[in-house]
């Protein structure tokens, strides 16, 4: 029975560790986990505290064991996030059982992503000069924040010194005013504005923000405090970035 006890709370943990990971609300979470085990037969206590994880389990018998788990980077992916949505839907439908289905979801942690890199910088450029095209309505302007978006994007995602997040909004602030003084020359017809206001899109911390809402609703409030907190201090950096590479760009004499 211990060794089943320890099968299902690896299994939890990790389905609760790749969930948060990928950008699954904290309560979507718990919800999933807590279904996991009463499909194994646990009673189940978790709580989530943002990078943190606290799973207890019970038998009948009264047996438990408890683990503690802590996350140290919260990358979202969407695509792998419904990869295990719908692996934990399966198991506790009763179509998997719990080793393939511990199988499948290492294999799913492991995965490269599926979009190349080439798919991901046009994802970027559409998303930069949609959002410049709704907003401010410029075609000129929409097609320098593509260019500029698929650049910065490219530069802070795939440089390994960006590494850290608050650092990499900050940089990313910095290329995008430089980046929007260089284009308004080039493209004639932009406005400054149009393009960093298309160009930043792709920084703003959306997902957090919401999560962060969601969790404070349904009164997940210290987790979502710290999302809001974090997303809050993700947007002053990289306000702060533009600001700086305006400093920069006034004091060349662009």
């Amino acid at each position: 029975m211990e060794i089943e006890m320890e099968r299902a709370l690896d299994f939890m943990t990790e389905v609760a560790a790749s969930l948060m990971s990928y950008g699954s609300p904290t309560t979507r979470t718990e919800i999933w986990v807590t279904r996991i085990g009463q499909k194994l037969g646990f009673q189940v206590d978790i709580a989530i505290i943002y990078t943190v994880i606290y799973i207890t389990i019970r038998d009948k018998d009264g047996n438990f064991k408890s683990i503690t788990k802590r996350l140290f980077s919260l990358p979202s992916d969407f695509e792998k996030f419904m990869r295990v949505d719908t692996l934990v839907k399966k198991f506790v439908d009763g179509n998997i059982q719990l080793a393939e289905a511990h199988i499948e979801l290492k294999k799913i942690i492991n995965d490269q992503s599926t979009y190349s890199i080439f798919l991901r910088l046009i994802a970027a450029a559409l998303t930069c000069g949609g959002f410049e095209y709704v907003l401010v309505g410029g075609t000129m302007s929409a097609i320098a924040s593509m260019v500029l978006g698929a650049v910065v994007y490219a530069a802070t995602n795939y440089v390994k010194l960006l590494n850290n997040r608050f650092f990499q909004q900050f940089t990313s602030g910095i290329m995008i005013s430089i980046g929007a003084w260089l284009l308004v020359h080039l493209f004639k017809g932009s406005t400054l504005s149009g393009v960093v206001s298309g160009s930043i899109m792709l920084f703003v911390p959306g997902l957090l923000i919401t999560n962060g809402f969601s969790e404070i609703s349904q009164a997940s409030v210290i987790s979502g405090t710290i999302k809001e907190s974090e997303a809050m201090a993700l947007l002053i950096a990289l306000v702060f970035g533009i600001f700086a590479g305006t400093v920069f760009v006034g004091g060349m004499n662009f």
